[in-house]
């Protein structure tokens, strides 16, 4: 990966992501969406135990898309900060590919076992919120390990997991994951396809500068 200290810069492509998003579809995406539904199959449950309803559309779009673009502006800030300069910046179509895999497949799968399923299940065989909500927040956490993340970024997603919760849990009627979801897709985007432009820029601004210090330092 490409650092401040590099002066090569690697790229990631659309067939470059391919690579890794399809075996994480099939060991990590299909089994997360199959295990809530075939719960709510067992014990007769409707979709809506699970958060997927169509309620309040509208106002869970707005919020979606505000705490989202704030997030996302968050995630890309926390990792230029505190996990470190190293990237690798997308092209044009792999910025979309990656996109449209955080926003429309990984955050709604996501959001679904973790807010939608695990939080629900714990809250009703506990009897109290307060463990769905911790079980719930800690696992999505920790599971990022699984990933090989380092502690820093999983400090990261533990603090985006308690935004998460606190959107899908405060906003007033029945819990629906339509504003999580679409929080976390923006987060997701801002830390990771985002995260390395931003992190590019800052490396190319460093590089310019730099540059332009030693044209300042070489004699005439």
């Amino acid at each position: 990966m490409s650092s401040v200290q590099s002066s090569q810069v690697v790229r990631s492509t659309v067939r470059g992501s391919w690579r890794w998003m399809w075996p994480d579809l099939l060991m990590r995406i299909l089994p997360m969406t199959a295990v809530p539904f075939i719960y709510i199959a067992i014990f007769h449950l409707p979709l809506s135990f699970l958060g997927i309803t169509l309620h309040n559309v509208p106002q869970q779009v707005i919020l979606g898309l505000l705490v989202g673009i704030a997030m996302a502006a968050f995630a890309a800030f926390y990792r230029m900060r505190f996990v470190g300069p190293w990237f690798r910046w997308p092209t044009t179509g792999d910025h979309f590919f990656q996109g449209a895999f955080y926003l429309f497949i990984n955050a709604p799968v996501e959001e679904l076992f973790f807010r939608g399923f695990l939080l629900e299940v714990v809250t009703h065989w506990t009897g109290w919120l307060g463990w769905g909500w911790l079980v719930s927040t800690a696992a999505y956490t920790l599971y990022h390990r699984l990933g090989k993340w380092n502690w820093r970024s999983v400090a990261g997603v533990g603090l985006a997991g308690i935004v998460f919760s606190l959107v899908y849990l405060l906003f007033p009627g029945p819990h629906t994951l339509l504003a999580v979801t679409i929080v976390h897709g923006f987060t997701t985007s801002g830390f990771l396809s985002w995260g390395d432009e931003v992190l590019y820029r800052r490396w190319k601004r460093k590089q310019l500068q730099a540059l332009a210090k030693v044209g300042e330092e070489k004699p005439v």
